[in-house]
């Protein structure tokens, strides 16, 4: 029984770990805080195993548990003192660094709906629910975090092409 335990637990890992880790690193900022969400939403995972109806609920108990708990890191008032480094993330192309910049410095709940809508594939509806909002506040935010992209990438693209 426990080693079953622990290859499920194993599983869940596997499956998840990236977005688990990319969220966290988006809403976080820094990677050492991102992994000690990262550390945090697994060891909570495999302190409760809680069971799930479907996969889409699994996935979405995984990403509220780590929205929750980027919460906690940034509430926490010696995070709040903390700079944000500039991490030298490769990219195969400059135009990926550029939106990943753009996307980095939008509100925190900006960032958070851009990630959950173009990166895992939510819909509005399932974005509200996993982050216990309302719709017309996530379209609002999606839309303000959209215009906000085009303003800043618009102006970085045309200066290389022209």
């Amino acid at each position: 029984m426990q080693n079953q335990k622990e290859n499920y637990i194993k599983e869940i890992i596997n499956k998840y770990a990236d977005m688990v880790y990319r969220i966290a690193l988006t809403r976080c900022g820094t990677i050492e805080n991102a992994e000690d969400v990262f550390q945090d939403v697994f060891l909570k995972f495999s302190e409760k195993i809680p069971k799930f109806k479907n996969s889409e609920h699994e996935k979405a108990w995984l990403i509220r548990v780590t929205i929750n708990l980027t919460k906690n890191v940034k509430n926490n008032n010696w995070n709040r003192k903390v700079i944000s480094l500039d991490e030298n993330i490769p990219f195969e192309e400059k135009e990926e660094m550029d939106v990943f910049s753009a996307v980095c410095e939008l509100p925190l709940n900006y960032k958070t709906v851009i990630y959950l809508s173009y990166y895992e594939g939510y819909k509005v509806k399932e974005i509200a629910n996993l982050m216990n909002t309302n719709e017309n506040t996530i379209k609002t935010w999606l839309s303000r975090s959209r215009e906000i992209l085009k303003e800043k990438l618009e102006g970085g693209f045309e200066d290389e092409q022209g």
